[in-house]
């Protein structure tokens, strides 16, 4: 991403992908596109349900039943004409890392604990910056990794629990303001890591609880023993450079 003069960031050049466009990633995508990032991944499966209107502002009731990566999509072209849009309708998974090589950022919008693993692991080891969120009942938690530097989400929770012991947030139930609060906190997140600014939730979880109205920082530290980017801090790579 270049720079015009000293003090203005270009983020037309900027490359951000977003994995998952539900609750969290609605309103992520909606500020970076507002920010003016110029380029804008969507990653997701699924179709447009009645059940997700009422949390996921990129949605209406004209889009039930259409993929959401083509109805969020045509939201935002509607927005912004200039803004490239890069839909691909998959469920992400390990095998699925080749999909974030051309991007300099990575927004995790998922809704289950395994995606989060595997979106954690494959821009870990492609060495790209990841601003991750999740979501579920009045609850919000925030990280930021920046591989070779900062610790990871396995650094944190370092395996997936059994499938049937963790509920996603459509298993689970969430608030809808709450997941607009973390996927919003997402993007400026990682428009500061697009512009050179300092990540505010890098080796520290934001956990925002809505019911209580507390907002908690927990310090996170490297695991030298972490599957996913232990090796990299004794053998450090280059992390990709955000700045072009």
């Amino acid at each position: 991403m270049r720079t015009h003069g000293s003090t203005r960031p270009d983020l037309g050049d900027a490359r951000v992908v977003i994995i998952g466009v539900g609750g969290l990633g609605s309103p992520a995508a909606m500020a970076l596109a507002d920010a003016g990032v110029g380029t804008i991944g969507l990653v997701d499966p699924d179709r447009v349900e009645p059940s997700n209107l009422h949390r996921q502002p990129l949605y209406g009731e004209a889009d039930v039943g259409r993929l959401k990566v083509e109805a969020a999509a045509a939201h935002l072209r509607s927005r912004h004409p200039r803004l490239g849009i890069e839909a691909t309708a998959i469920r992400f998974e390990a095998s699925s890392a080749a999909l974030l090589a051309d991007f300099d950022l990575v927004v995790d919008c998922t809704d289950s604990v395994a995606a989060k693993f595997d979106v954690n692991d494959a821009a870990v080891a492609a060495g790209i910056p990841l601003c991750h969120a999740g979501a579920i009942g009045w609850q919000a938690q925030l990280l930021s990794i920046l591989p070779g530097t900062t610790a990871c989400y396995r650094c944190l929770f370092e395996e997936p629990p059994p499938a049937d012991e963790v509920p996603s947030c459509q298993e689970g139930g969430v608030l809808g303001p709450a997941v607009v609060l973390a996927g919003s906190l997402q993007a400026a997140e990682a428009v500061r890591l697009l512009t050179g600014m300092s990540p505010l939730f890098a080796d520290r979880l934001l956990v925002i609880d809505t019911r209580s109205g507390a907002w908690r920082r927990i310090a996170v530290t490297r695991r030298p023993g972490c599957p996913a980017c232990g090796s990299l801090h004794q053998h450090p790579i280059t992390q990709r450079s955000i700045a072009r």
